[in-house]
């Protein structure tokens, strides 16, 4: 896979995680080399909306939005750290077809 097909992988995984296979509600992107923290998407349920916060800084929005808004670097090191749920994940999406 190409960068571009992992970043993309990411967005697909996270959403449905998000949508259908998360049992909290959120998803936490870790942190860096250097401890910074990559942000994480919750779901506010009173607002019926996402928000992406980052170091401070909160976005709101549809969940598919907010992932595309994240930084392809962050993308990449989650597909890194989640390969191969990721990869069982696009296997499945592949056999479901």
């Amino acid at each position: 896979m190409n960068k571009e097909q992992k970043i993309q992988a990411v967005r697909d995984y996270c959403e449905d995680d998000l949508r259908n296979g998360s049992q909290t509600d959120n998803l936490y992107f870790g942190t860096d080399k250097n401890g910074k923290c990559q942000g994480s998407i919750y779901w506010i349920e009173g607002a019926t909306t996402w928000l992406y916060y980052c170091n401070g800084k909160s976005e709101y929005g549809q969940c598919s939005d907010l992932l595309h808004g994240i930084k392809k670097k962050i993308l990449l090191d989650y597909y890194n750290k989640n390969k191969e749920d990721i990869d069982e994940y696009l296997e499945y999406q592949k056999e479901d077809k």
